[in-house]
C-alpha cells in the first residue's frame, strides 16, 4: 500500500513538473482569448508600477484574472494556497481572519504579535497591509491578484524578503449597473452581495457594495447548543464605497472606504499528543551535549481526571474528530476598516501619483479553548498553608503518615479525606488587541516612449497597536519526583524533629513508602500569565528603478536596476509578561526603542530572443526590519529587559524564461537560489514566576533556499484548456543556535528537522471547458492541487511533539460549473461549486506546548459545496 501511494505521488509530481499543469496562475477564459485565433490572451500586470504584458516582465510573477477568481471563490490571502508555485497558506490558530503565507519557503509570522514584521508583503491596490489579520476585503470586486515571488526590494520594498501579494480591485464602472448575488451551501452557508455602479456622471463615477456571508460550524461542539457558534462558523458583514473623479483631462482623484466585521468561531484545536513520562535523553552533536525539553506527564493526569460534562471524553488522537467539547467556547470578533485616497496627475512624459491610506483593526477573542477538552476535574497539587500544613498528605494510609511523625489524630483525619481537585483547564486564553496604520506614498512614473523607463518614489508608514493576552493553564506535576523523594523526605523528617543522621537513614525507605501509597501521583498546578504591551513603529524609504533597452522600446536586450533605502524605528512599552505586572524597575527595562536601516534592490538583465521568448537573470537583495519579541521572557538577570533583534537580509539569484508557442502554449520557468542571513531564530526561555514559557529571538540563523518553478497554460482547442504550475524547494539550514548543557550557544543546524511552513512540493492541474449554449455559455472547471507535508515546529530539542504537529500532505479536488449569459439581456449567471470534493482530512496547523506536555492540531476545511446566482442589470 505504501509503495502504491508513493508511485501515485511520484507520477503526479513528475507529470506536473513535465507538463507544468498546476494552479490557474495563467488560466484564460474564452473571453480572455483572441476570438479570431482561439489562442491565449494577454495578461497585464502592474508589478513595475505601470501596465505591462506579463510575458515581457522579467519577474517571477503569477497573475490570476477576475473570471478565474470569481469562478473559484478566491477573494482573500487565506484562499490562495497552491495558487502559484511554491506558495502555501494555512489558517490561523485562534483568529478567523489571520493566515500564515509562505512563498519560496519563507513564511509570514505564525504569531500575530506586533513586534515582528512579515517577510511577505500584503498589498491592497498597492497599499501595504502590515498585519494579515487586518487584510480581509471580501466585499471588493477583485480585478486580479498578482503574486510576486522572491525579494521585491525596490518597488514593493517593505520587508518583502519572501515575496508580495497584491490584490487589485475594480474601479467604479463608466457604465451604470447593479450586480446582485445570492448563494447557499452546506453547513448552513448563505451569502448575499450587492454592488451598484452609478456610471459616468460628468467625470464622476461611484460604486457601493455590501456583503453578508455566514455559515455554521464544521465541527460539532457538544457544549455549544448553537450551530452558528460551533468551530468553523462565521458571520461576515462588509461594506465598501468608492468614488473616482476626473477633475480635468490630466488630473483625477480616487477614494475608497471599506468596513468589515467578522464574528467567528475559529477552527477547533484537537488534542493530538500528550507527554507520557518517557524520558527524552540528551543529544550529542560535535562533542557537545544538548538537553531536550521534557514534557509534563499529561497522560498520567488524564488517567486520574474525569470530564465533568456528560458525553465528553478525554480522547487524545491525531485522527480527525467531528465532535469536540470546548468548555470555555472559542469566539473571535474582528472589526476592520480603512480609507484610501489617491491623486494622479498625467503629464505628457510622466505620471505623478500620491496615495494616502489609513487602516484600523480590532480583535477580541473570548474563551479561547486551546486544549480541545471539556471541563476536566483532576487532582490538585496543594503545598499546604499555615492553617493546613499537611495538605499534600491527604488520602495517604495512616501508617505511612504516622511514620513521619504526624500525630495519630491528624493522620486519621488526613487518611479519611480526599485528594483536593481542580477544574483548571490545560490551556485557555483571552486576547484583546488592535492595530492602526497610516501610509503615504509618492510615485513618479515615466510614460514617454522609448528604450528608457524609470520609476522613483518616497514611502512613509506608521503603525501603533496593543495586545492583552491572558492565559490560564495547568502544569502537571509528578509528585513522586517532586515531593516524595529522599531529599524532600529528609527535609520533612528533620522538620518533624528527627536528628539529621536519623533522617538521612530513614529518607529512602520513607520516600519509597510514600511513592507506593501515593493516591494521586500526577497533580495539576494551576497557573496564569498575562502579556500586555503597546507598540509603535515608523518606516521611511526612498526608491528608484530604471530600465534601459539599447535597441529601443522593442529592443532585444534590457537592463533594469532598482535601489531602495529604508529606515525603520520601533518602540514598545510592555507592562506584564507573566503572572504579575512588572515592578517599577522592570517597567523601565521593558520600555524600549530601536532603529534599523538597510539598502535593498536588484539588478535584472533580460533578453527577448524572439517576440515570444523572454529570458532573464536577476540578482536581488531583500531586507526585513528588526524588532522585539514581545513574548520574550524576563531575563534571569533582573537588570536586563527586552532585547531587540536586528534586521534580516537575503540575497536571491534567479534565472527565468517566459515563452509562448503558436499562441496556444504558455510556459514560464524560474530557478532560484536564495541565501538568507542574520535570520531570526527563537530560543524558548521559562517565564520567571509564571510557570509558563517565553522565547528569546536572536539573529543567528543562516538558510539557503534552492528551487524550481514552472507555470503553463495550453489552449488545446477553442473550447478546452489546461493550466497549472509546479514548485519545488530545497531548504538547507546552515546555522541555527542552541544552548548546550553548559549554557554555551552553539550551532545545532543538523538537529533541526526542516524549515517551518515550507512544503517541498506544490503542484496543481486544472482543466477548463467552455461550450456555447445559444447566446449563453457553459464553463466547467475541475482542479486538483497538491501540497507536500511540512514542519511547523522543526526544532526537536524544544518541540517534543514535532512529529504529531507536522502539516499533512494533501491533494484537494475542486470543481465549478458556471452557466452564464442567460436571462433578461443575458445578465444572469448560475455557478455550482465544490471545494475539497473528496472530503480530505488533513492537519493544516498545530501548536506544540512543549514542557506543558501536549500538542494540538487544527484540520483544514471539510468538503463544502453550494450554488451562487448572479444577476446584473
Amino acid at each position: 500500500m505504501i509503495v502504491k501511494r508513493f508511485a501515485v505521488r511520484h507520477a503526479l509530481l513528475t507529470t506536473a513538473a513535465a507538463a507544468a499543469l498546476a494552479t490557474p496562475a495563467y488560466a484564460q477564459s474564452a473571453d480572455d482569448a483572441d476570438p479570431q485565433s482561439g489562442g491565449l490572451g494577454e495578461i497585464v500586470v502592474t508589478a513595475n508600477k505601470r501596465s505591462e504584458n506579463l510575458q515581457k516582465t522579467p519577474i517571477a510573477i503569477s497573475a490570476i484574472p477576475a473570471e478565474a477568481l470569481e469562478l473559484r471563490g478566491l477573494s482573500e490571502a487565506k484562499d490562495l494556497s497552491a495558487i502559484a508555485p511554491n506558495v502555501s497558506v494555512v489558517g490561523a490558530a485562534t483568529n478567523a481572519t489571520a493566515s500564515v503565507v509562505s512563498i519560496r519557503g519563507i513564511p509570514s509570522p505564525a504569531d500575530e504579535t506586533q513586534g515582528f514584521d512579515s517577510p511577505i508583503g500584503m498589498y491592497l491596490d498597492g497599499v501595504y497591509l502590515a498585519r494579515s489579520s487586518a487584510s480581509t476585503f471580501e466585499v471588493a470586486d477583485i480585478e486580479r491578484v498578482e503574486v510576486l515571488r522572491g525579494p521585491q526590494g525596490t518597488l514593493f520594498g517593505r520587508n518583502t524578503t519572501g515575496g508580495a501579494i497584491n490584490f487589485i480591485t475594480k474601479k467604479p464602472s463608466s457604465e451604470a449597473s447593479l450586480k446582485l448575488r445570492a448563494g447557499a451551501g452546506n453547513y448552513g452557508m448563505w451569502t448575499g452581495r450587492v454592488v451598484a455602479n452609478s456610471g459616468d456622471m460628468n467625470g464622476v463615477r461611484l460604486s457601493l457594495g455590501y456583503l453578508h456571508r455566514q455559515r455554521n460550524g464544521t465541527v460539532n461542539d457538544l457544549l455549544e447548543p448553537k450551530k452558528s457558534r460551533d468551530p468553523g462558523a462565521m458571520k461576515v458583514d462588509s461594506v465598501r464605497g468608492a468614488i473616482e473623479w476626473d477633475v480635468t483631462d490630466t488630473f483625477s482623484v480616487y477614494n475608497v472606504f471599506d468596513y468589515t466585521r467578522i464574528k467567528a468561531a475559529p477552527m477547533v484545536m484537537q488534542l493530538a499528543a500528550v507527554g507520557d513520562g518517557t524520558f527524552r535523553p540528551n543529544v550529542t552533536l560535535g562533542g557537545n551535549t544538548f538537553s531536550q525539553v521534557q514534557p509534563a506527564n499529561v497522560a498520567g493526569y488524564l488517567n486520574a481526571a474525569t470530564v465533568v460534562e456528560p458525553g465528553c471524553s478525554k480522547t487524545v488522537s491525531r485522527t480527525f474528530s467531528d465532535t469536540i467539547c470546548l468548555n470555555s467556547g472559542n469566539q473571535s470578533d474582528d472589526k476592520i476598516w480603512g480609507n484610501m485616497f489617491r491623486m494622479e496627475l498625467n503629464l505628457p512624459t510622466i505620471t505623478v501619483r500620491s496615495t494616502s491610506s489609513y487602516r484600523n483593526w480590532r480583535n477580541d477573542i473570548r474563551g479561547g479553548d486551546l486544549d480541545g477538552l471539556g471541563t476536566l476535574r483532576g487532582p490538585l497539587f496543594n503545598i499546604g498553608s499555615p492553617s493546613a500544613p499537611f495538605a499534600t498528605f491527604t488520602g495517604f494510609p495512616t501508617s505511612v503518615l504516622t511514620n513521619v511523625g504526624i500525630p495519630d489524630g491528624t493522620a486519621a483525619f488526613l487518611t479519611a479525606g480526599s485528594v483536593p481537585t481542580t477544574t483548571n483547564p490545560l490551556f485557555t486564553a483571552n486576547t484583546l488587541r488592535g492595530q492602526k496604520q497610516f501610509s503615504q506614498e509618492l510615485e513618479f512614473v515615466s510614460t514617454a516612449e522609448g528604450g528608457f523607463q524609470w520609476v522613483a518614489g518616497a514611502f512613509y508608514f506608521s503603525e501603533s497597536g496593543y495586545e492583552n493576552n491572558a492565559q490560564q493553564f495547568g502544569f502537571v506535576l509528578d509528585t513522586n519526583q517532586a515531593v516524595y523523594i529522599p531529599s524532600t523526605m529528609q527535609s520533612i523528617l528533620t522538620g518533624f524533629g528527627y536528628p539529621l543522621a536519623t533522617a538521612q537513614a530513614l529518607a529512602p525507605g520513607m520516600a519509597a513508602a510514600f511513592q507506593a501509597a501515593n493516591p494521586a501521583r500526577y497533580r495539576l498546578v494551576p497557573g496564569g500569565a498575562v502579556l500586555d504591551y503597546k507598540a509603535s513603529g515608523n518606516s521611511m524609504a526612498l526608491y528608484g528603478q530604471a530600465s534601459y533597452r539599447p535597441g529601443g522600446e522593442d529592443g532585444p536586450l534590457g537592463v533594469t536596476l532598482g535601489l531602495r533605502y529604508t529606515w525603520d524605528s520601533k518602540s514598545v512599552d510592555r507592562t506584564q509578561n507573566g503572572a504579575t505586572p512588572f515592578s517599577a524597575a522592570e517597567l523601565v527595562l521593558n520600555r524600549r526603542k530601536a532603529s534599523f536601516s538597510a539598502p535593498s534592490g536588484h539588478l535584472t538583465v533580460d533578453y527577448r530572443a524572439t517576440e515570444d521568448i523572454n529570458l532573464y537573470a536577476r540578482a536581488a537583495r531583500g531586507y526585513r526590519s528588526g524588532g522585539f519579541n514581545l513574548r520574550q521572557s524576563t531575563s534571569v538577570a533582573s537588570n536586563i529587559g527586552l532585547i531587540p533583534f536586528n534586521e534580516e537580509q537575503i540575497w536571491s539569484y534567479e534565472l527565468g524564461a517566459k515563452m509562448e508557442f503558436m499562441d496556444r502554449i504558455r510556459l514560464n520557468v524560474a530557478a532560484f537560489h536564495n541565501v538568507y542571513t542574520d535570520q531570526l531564530a527563537t530560543i524558548p526561555i521559562p517565564i520567571q514566576g509564571g510557570g509558563s514559557f517565553g522565547t528569546q529571538v536572536v539573529n543567528a540563523g543562516k538558510t539557503t533556499y534552492t528551487g524550481l518553478e514552472v507555470e503553463a497554460a495550453f489552449q488545446i482547442t477553442d473550447n478546452f484548456s489546461i493550466d497549472g504550475n509546479f514548485g519545488y524547494i530545497d531548504v538547507n539550514i546552515k546555522e541555527f543556535p542552541g544552548a548546550d548543557i553548559g549554557g554555551v550557544t552553539r550551532n545545532i543546524a543538523p538537529l533541526i528537522s526542516g524549515a517551518g511552513y515550507a512544503p517541498k512540493y506544490t503542484a496543481s492541474i486544472a482543466g477548463n471547458l467552455t461550450v456555447p449554449v445559444g447566446d449563453a455559455k457553459l464553463h466547467a472547471r475541475v482542479g486538483y492541487n497538491y501540497t507536500s507535508e511540512f514542519e511547523m515546529f522543526p526544532n526537536t530539542l524544544t518541540a517534543p511533539f514535532s512529529q504529531a504537529g507536522r502539516g499533512d500532505a494533501r491533494g484537494l479536488l475542486d470543481g465549478q460549473l458556471r452557466f452564464s449569459g442567460f436571462g433578461p439581456n443575458g445578465g444572469m449567471g448560475l455557478t455550482i461549486w465544490g471545494k475539497n470534493l473528496t472530503d480530505k482530512k488533513y492537519v493544516a496547523r498545530s501548536v506544540d506546548f512543549g514542557a506543558l506536555g501536549f500538542a494540538t492540531v487544527i484540520y483544514g476545511d471539510p468538503r463544502t459545496f453550494g450554488a451562487t446566482l448572479d444577476v446584473e442589470f
